[in-house]
């Protein structure tokens, strides 16, 4: 039997810290938690359980969200000839990835002559890069990236891909289209040609209750403005995509702009500048609007692919700005949930038991995870858990974490003076 066979009630015991991704209180004060039907079902109790995940004194957290991900079909990207990167993702802490776009298909991704990136030498002769994307085509990428990505899920990983990028030519019943196949994100890209148009885009999008995202970056997001200031003012985002670049950052009137004046989530990615990054991070705290921040990676792409890049992003942060660790898990988890208005990313009752079970890296000086993660010591999966299945059990990157989960199968449990007696185990 397998970990992913577990079925029934999953009980998970001697919790040594448990995250809840909630930045109202991200450290909950229990040492267990129940997994029923693939929800998180009672939390601080020890019913009787089907099976038993023993963390010995490890912690349990959220899965990682990584907020802004470029995806392709299947386990493959064409940007980096890589395959197999999100099977590592998953299997990196990461249970949730939310595409900012499918953009590294052949052909279809060139954002102008004068910003080529590696599919314009493939192009070839005689091809417009500036129309190498419409409207039309947009729209059929973004619904067939949504369905793929319903039914292909390497290592069970979630992937919310209904994002389409906003080109010249569309109409109202576009949008109305794109909702009913599950399009739930309008991102403003490439430079489109008139503003006017964008913010008729940005109406319906209101209208019909469609999130609006923008490339952030240090370049307008039409052709007839000047700066990409304008253009954010313009589009007023609900969430402003790599704040601090993707990879080079807007410049600074432009990003205050967006903390002050702007209602946009503020999302910092692993590619970005960091420091404007921690600029973004210090500001918001001292409004009190942490809330505001979502962490990504704006991977794959031309920085390359790295699976572990979100808690790479969390540690980088917190040792550049007094945010503590278990404030950054919850921009990674639950914010960015809430931010997108999808289910999960906390562990309270009646959510998605996406569970992952950290420690620190054998032979690290420090005991426990958030200890590691503030130290700078790498820390590792033990076991990750995706809709109630285990879907990763033990380590199978390169070094383990000091304490593995121990799965004990087909118990028959009986709960006495606080602690689980065990009958029958299993390996």
């Amino acid at each position: 039997m397998t970990p992913g066979d577990l079925r029934g009630r999953i009980l998970f015991r001697n919790i040594g810290t448990l995250l809840s991704g909630d930045l109202a209180e991200p450290i909950l004060s229990a040492a267990s938690l129940l997994v029923e039907d693939g929800l998180i079902s009672e939390i601080g109790t020890e019913p009787d359980a089907d099976a038993v995940i023993d963390l010995h004194g490890a912690t349990l957290a959220p899965g990682f969200w990584d907020s802004h991900f470029h995806p392709y079909f299947g386990d493959y990207s064409p940007r980096q000839r890589v395959n197999g990167a999100v099977e590592r993702t998953a299997a990196s802490g990461v249970t949730t990835l939310v595409s900012a776009g499918a953009g590294h298909q052949p052909g279809m991704y060139l954002p102008s002559p004068t910003l080529p990136n590696v599919q314009a030498g493939i192009a070839g002769k005689g091809h417009n890069p500036v129309r190498a994307r419409d409207a039309r085509g947009s729209k059929a990428l973004a619904i067939t990236m949504n369905e793929a990505w319903q039914n292909s899920r390497p290592s069970s990983i979630k992937c919310y891909a209904g994002t389409v990028f906003a080109e010249d030519g569309f109409v109202r019943d576009d949008f109305v289209d794109m909702m009913a196949n599950g399009i739930r994100l309008l991102k403003f890209q490439r430079p489109m040609s008139r503003i006017s148009e964008a913010q008729t885009y940005r109406g319906w999008a209101a209208e019909l209750d469609l999130l609006v995202m923008t490339h952030t970056g240090n370049r307008p997001l039409t052709s007839d403005m000047e700066s990409i200031l304008e253009s954010l003012r313009a589009i007023d985002p609900d969430i402003a995509g790599h704040v601090n670049g993707g990879p080079t950052p807007a410049p600074r009137e432009a990003v205050d702009w967006l903390i002050d004046h702007g209602r946009a989530a503020l999302e910092l990615v692993f590619i970005g500048n960091l420091r404007v990054a921690v600029h973004v991070l210090q500001r918001v705290a001292e409004r009190n609007e942490l809330h505001r921040v979502i962490l990504g990676t704006d991977l794959p792409g031309g920085t390359g692919v790295v699976p572990g890049g979100v808690l790479r992003t969390i540690q980088l942060l917190s040792h550049m700005s007094d945010v503590p660790v278990e404030q950054l898990i919850c921009m990674a988890t639950g914010s960015t949930a809430r931010v997108h208005r999808l289910p999960g990313g906390r562990v309270a009752v009646g959510e998605p038991a996406d569970l992952v079970a950290w420690d620190p890296v054998d032979a690290s000086e420090t005991d426990e995870f958030l200890d590691c993660v503030a130290y700078g010591d790498r820390a590792y999966p033990g076991l990750v858990m995706i809709d109630g299945v285990v879907t990763q059990h033990g380590n199978p990157l390169l070094l383990s974490p000091k304490r593995v989960p121990t799965i004990h199968r087909n118990l028959s449990l009986a709960v006495s003076g606080g602690s689980v007696q065990t009958q029958t185990t299993g390996s």
